[in-house]
């Protein structure tokens, strides 16, 4: 019996630190999105404690100094899971092959080779070299925090970069009327690397964001700004230049378009498990939307933009057009904490009212 029980330990050990290893490459050094349960479980945590403390404000920006905690959160608790996990693993391997007496022992000179203290270490040649293997094994997980935090913060401070530029032209309420008007101003409304640069944003947010969602809690540096509201407002705003206009003067921003909708689906799927299939068919588009749209339709004739005559078609195809990240923006926006209440992101009459658990 005691054999078999040591074996089963020693077995359950080593799966632990083929556990670890699999989970740490899935979280730090893929450049693709894999789900892990530690992951799941440190977002689950950061983002449950800040819903906690910020759920019930209506300041936004006392919202944004508690979501600010949402990353440190998620980063101390990954860690700390990795070195129990690790701990457990090599303490069982110690218990199974009867390098310590006791289950307690094994622990503790498990802990002290994962912390480098060498407080404890095993008599005996297979212990230390134990030892020493786990002792890389917790130098490793402190190198690598040095490591993929940085690259988090990097993450952060390219995608607050555009969300400071639209912000800084459009004020505080970004949408599509204000977007147009401060393009009008600049006077590059026919400038095609507007939307390239845009377009790269979308990229930049697709390739981190997806790969790891906890970057979507994260607020904007500046107070009272939203990189989702941002997100919406150029969204609208390429949507509207598409349904209005030609084709042909609308190639710029029909790839930006097309990048940044898959952008944010593929985020609100990894923030939402639960979306509905139809989440993005026409008939849940906002009808206030469509009450509005002559009015932003007789802006771009204002602004000198040569419109398409058929009001009613351009109109359809908005709505559109609009259905294909509409439902993505709610979910982001609710998941986050980030309020979308601007002139043409408005709450629907049907979404839910609470956040959705983090997943």
């Amino acid at each position: 019996m005691d054999i078999a029980l040591r074996i089963g330990a020693l077995v359950l050990g080593i799966l632990g630190v083929v556990f670890y290893y699999r989970s740490i490459v899935r979280v730090m050094l893929l450049n693709r999105r894999e789900r892990d349960p530690v992951e799941r479980y440190a977002r689950f945590v950061a983002v449950g404690i800040t819903h906690i403390l910020a759920g019930g404000l209506h300041d936004y920006e006392r919202v944004q100094r508690y979501q600010a905690w949402v990353l440190p959160i998620f980063v101390f608790v990954a860690v700390a899971t990795w070195f129990v996990v690790v701990q457990f693993a090599f303490s069982l391997i110690l218990w199974a092959l009867t390098l310590e007496t006791t289950w307690l022992m094994a622990l503790s000179a498990s802990g002290s080779a994962l912390s480098t203290l060498g407080f404890k270490t095993p008599p005996t040649l297979v212990g230390e070299f134990l030892a020493v293997y786990e002792a890389a094994i917790g130098l490793a997980i402190v190198v690598l925090l040095f490591t993929f935090v940085p690259g988090y913060q990097a993450a952060i401070q390219a995608r607050e970069r555009k969300v400071g530029w639209i912000y800084a032209r459009t004020g505080q309420h970004p949408s599509c009327t204000t977007l147009l008007e401060a393009l009008k101003l600049a006077k590059r409304l026919d400038d095609t690397a507007t939307w390239e640069d845009w377009e790269s944003w979308f990229r930049s947010i697709l390739e981190t964001h997806s790969i790891s969602p906890i970057l979507s809690y994260v607020p904007s540096v500046y107070s009272g700004t939203t990189w989702v509201g941002a997100s919406a407002a150029v969204l609208d705003t390429t949507s509207l230049l598409i349904a209005a206009l030609h084709p042909k003067d609308t190639i710029a921003a029909r790839i930006c378009r097309e990048t940044g909708v898959t952008a944010l689906r593929l985020i609100a799927m990894e923030l939402h498990r639960n979306i509905p299939e139809d989440a993005w068919d026409r008939r849940h588009v906002d009808p206030r939307f469509i009450s509005g749209f002559d009015q932003i339709y007789d802006k771009l004739a204002e602004i000198g933009l040569q419109v398409r005559p058929d009001r009613q078609a351009c109109c359809e195809m908005f709505i559109t057009l609009r259905a294909e990240y509409e439902a993505s923006i709610r979910h982001i926006a609710r998941a986050t904490l980030m309020p979308i209440e601007e002139p043409w992101i408005l709450p629907h009459p049907l979404a839910p009212t609470t956040p959705p658990a983090p997943g």
